[in-house]
């Protein structure tokens, strides 16, 4: 890549500020972020989509992460489920395959239905999805591989653009569970907020960077 074509990618905005890869760049134990743009066909909520693009938006490139890279959107369909959901299963298979981790962005629950399939292909046995809230009940040991479900539904409605609910987890407690997981995590799903594009919506979408931050920190170490 030449000089100029490097600052080009530079300045299209990225997840973390992080470099724009592609499939064949990446090296087992990297951290591989996509977006996710659907949000019509799992507990859907118009405007989840968006948050991929509002948190690439918002990244900072300051202190990135060094063992991660932002993959861009994985190629959706919404509304033709049968064509999408094989197509995003196999692209997060992919992605897998080469031994990354991915942490897939925005969208509704989705998302996560078709990451856990491409898990459990891959992986070929059983390897559970982990809630936030589940995460320090289910007992697992270090070497047990998951699936963690970071839904931001879940917080609470200080921090939401329009809450659903006051009460919930505020942006410390999901950084603090994410911190306490010991299992091995292989992919992360992060989805459930519509972020609005107003002051409001800025906060959400920071506290939504906050937690990617931290995702990708908590990848990074490995298991505990």
């Amino acid at each position: 890549m030449s000089n100029t074509e490097k600052i080009q990618f530079d300045k299209i905005p990225s997840f973390l500020g992080l470099p724009i890869s592609d499939l064949e760049d990446l090296m087992p134990g990297q951290v591989a972020i996509a977006g996710y743009f659907c949000d019509n066909l799992d507990q859907p909520s118009a405007g989840q989509r968006y948050l991929a693009r509002q948190l690439r938006y918002v990244s900072r490139s300051e202190n990135r992460p060094i063992n991660a890279t932002d993959l861009g959107d994985v190629n959706v369909f919404p509304l033709e489920p049968e064509k999408h959901f094989p197509a995003v299963i196999s692209q997060c298979e992919a992605v897998l395959e080469t031994g990354a981790c991915m942490v897939l962005v925005g969208g509704d629950s989705s998302g996560l239905n078709a990451l856990g399939a491409a898990v459990q292909n891959i992986v070929n046995t059983d390897v559970p999805i982990v809630s936030l809230s589940q995460g320090n009940k289910l007992n697992l040991s270090k070497t047990q591989k998951i699936i963690l479900s970071v839904d931001l539904k879940e917080l609470a409605g200080k921090w939401v653009s329009k809450p659903r609910r006051l009460n919930g987890l505020s942006p410390s407690d999901i950084i603090s569970q994410i911190n306490n997981i010991s299992s091995k995590i292989i992919a992360v799903a992060i989805f459930g907020l519509a972020p609005e594009l107003d002051f409001r919506g800025s906060t959400e979408t920071l506290v939504a960077l906050n937690i990617l931050e931290a995702v990708v920190e908590r990848l990074e170490k490995g298991a505990h």
